[in-house]
This record gives structure tokens, sequence and C-alpha cells, in this order.
């Protein structure tokens, strides 16, 4: 059961989970870094909290060549699930999306190159459950994956099931 103290440890974490547990306690009012450590692992245990990743900057490593790619499919029984364990596995693939609608996956793809991005398309154009897909080249990022603008606390109590 998750309470106000698990929701304030994860709005700060969303942030920055890099912050000494002493830290997080003396925001939330636990004082005790090992009461913290235990309702981190218990959000773990509980799958609220899936990874605790670094955000990298791939553009500063040469991966510059950003790409959205849609795709439809084939349907047949579970095709979203089979179709996405094949997308995982192409090299450069940072995210994968099954959504509604006309189109079946978008693809993100971050490359050194358009050369190397080919060898993603060839991959695509080779899975026969593939029916079509169309690309676009991302050529500059607004604003990249950020939790912050996420308002755990006040979402929680605005979208209650009391208020539905």
């Amino acid at each position: 059961m998750v309470d106000e103290f698990d929701l304030r440890i994860l709005d700060i974490l969303k942030d920055d989970c890099d912050l000494p547990l002493s830290e997080i306690g003396k925001r939330i009012g636990i004082f005790s870094p090992s009461a913290v450590s235990k309702r981190i692992k218990e959000l773990k245990d509980q799958g609220l909290i899936r990874k605790n990743i670094s955000l990298i900057d791939f553009e500063k490593l040469g991966y510059d060549f950003l790409t959205v790619t849609f795709i439809k499919t084939r349907y047949e029984k579970n095709y979203a699930k089979k179709i996405g364990e094949k997308l995982k596995a192409i090299p450069n693939v940072i995210g994968i999306f099954f959504i509604l609608g006309d189109i079946d996956f978008i693809l993100i793809t971050v490359n050194r190159s358009r050369k190397q991005y080919l060898q993603t398309m060839e991959t695509l154009t080779q899975m026969e459950e593939v029916e079509r897909s169309d690309s676009r080249v991302v050529a500059y990022t607004v604003k990249d994956i950020d939790f912050s603008g996420i308002q755990i606390l006040a979402d929680e109590r605005k979208f209650s099931d009391e208020n539905l």
C-alpha cells in the first residue's frame, strides 16, 4: 500500500535518484536513512520503481541521428507482443510504443549516422510482420525525457477514485 510518504519519495526520485537517503528523508519528514531505504526497496518490490537509469547525452557521444519510425504491421494472434520482442532486438532502439489506431508501433532510434540508421531500416524491411514504415529524422530535441513535469502528489489527490 502506497502512502503519502511513498508518494513524496517518488516525487523526489523522479527528478533526482542520486540524492542521498538522508536528504530524501529530510525533505519528506522521515529522518532515518534506513527507513527511507526500506521504503524505496518496497516501492521497487511493488514495481512502482522499475529501474534507476542515467540519462546519457548520446549526441555528445556522436549519436546525433535521432529517428522516429511509425510502423504498420500485419495482424495475428498476440502480434503486439511477438513483434515488440523482435523490435526490441534491433540495435540502437531506445523506445518502442504500441499504439492504437492505423499505426501499430512507434520506434525511436539513436544512431551515429544515416548509414547506420539504414541498417535498422533494412532489418525492419526484412521482418515479414511489417507491412510498412514511415520514418522521420529529428531536427533537434525540444524536451528530452524528463519526468519533472509530472506532479505525483497533486495528481494523486485530483484523480482519486472518489473524484471520478
